[in-house]
């Protein structure tokens, strides 16, 4: 039940057994499946996240949006044709399709090709009444946007003590942040980002403007939320809603990595406020 006016936040954990082919995709598609992790049923208002697969021999139709899209590639190889130029991603890339982009996907190679797919604004629910988002075309409606890409490998990791990735946010011990889509990326409505904690390392309790999501990839992490306590590993995930009070530590032995998302893009000031910075007003 989703309760308005109050902080939310909501745990699962990816199912790829669970994945369906998305209903407006059916006919359009082969092969293609989404596990969704982050959507309004949960209380979230302004994003949509899943996990994607796409079998071998599976492919998507040339196909736009109304809202704008990120990815990144969690494993496997594909091909992506975006804008009339196709471009190979595997593990480690990720990339923007601005709103009303054209793009296609399609998987040739062997085993299966996974990606976090990330959209803001949040997807209507479908159905005439809400009117369509997704429109299976390769009529360019982006009024000269471009799609852009990256690949991330391990070296690009902020190195400790080195300035921080992301606006508004001030370095902090033993946690580094790749940003991958974010404002300077060309990003209207979202952001995307790796971020590592070292063992010992911990944000304190603090909420947004905005929300977030996590899917967790390697380590284990201490999350807390709305004063519950969670203990999160790989393929479990966490979405935050805005003015949730939440905080991370790294109680373990080995680093914990995830993948987060944010929307609406956050502001370039005052992005954290932290509950300590508060208390000598109490």
């Amino acid at each position: 039940m989703i309760n308005f006016g109050k902080p939310m936040h909501f745990v699962s954990r990816i199912d790829h057994a669970q994945a369906q082919t998305p209903t407006a995709y059916a006919g359009h598609s082969a092969g293609f499946t989404r596990a969704g992790y982050v959507d309004r049923a949960m209380g979230s208002v302004h994003m949509g996240v899943g996990v994607c697969a796409m079998a071998r021999g599976g492919s998507v139709d040339p196909h736009l949006h109304s809202f704008e899209e990120s990815f990144y590639v969690l494993e496997g190889s594909a091909r992506l044709t975006a804008g009339g130029e196709t471009h190979t991603v595997s593990a480690g890339h990720f990339g923007l399709i601005p709103t009303g982009v054209p793009h296609a996907w399609n998987h040739t190679g062997e085993g299966v090709v996974r990606w976090l797919e990330m959209q803001a604004p949040q997807p209507r629910p479908g159905g005439a009444a809400a009117g369509a988002d997704t429109f299976f075309s390769d009529h360019d409606s982006a009024g000269g946007a471009e799609a852009r890409f990256g690949y991330f490998d391990e070296s690009q990791l902020p190195q400790p003590g080195g300035a921080s990735q992301m606006e508004g946010f001030n370095p902090t011990t033993g946690v580094a942040i790749k940003m991958f889509v974010d404002r300077s990326f060309g990003a209207i409505h979202q952001s995307l980002f790796l971020i590592q904690y070292m063992p010992g390392a911990k944000i304190d309790a603090h909420d947004h403007t905005f929300e977030e999501s996590y899917l967790i990839v390697k380590g284990r992490v201490q999350a807390t939320a709305d004063g519950k306590s969670y203990d999160l590993g790989p393929a479990d995930v966490i979405w935050t809603g805005v003015g949730c009070v939440h905080s991370f530590a790294n109680v373990g032995a080995e680093p914990v990595r995830w993948i987060e998302t944010q929307a609406p893009l956050p502001p370039a000031k005052e992005i954290f406020r932290f509950e300590q910075d508060w208390t000598h007003t109490r």
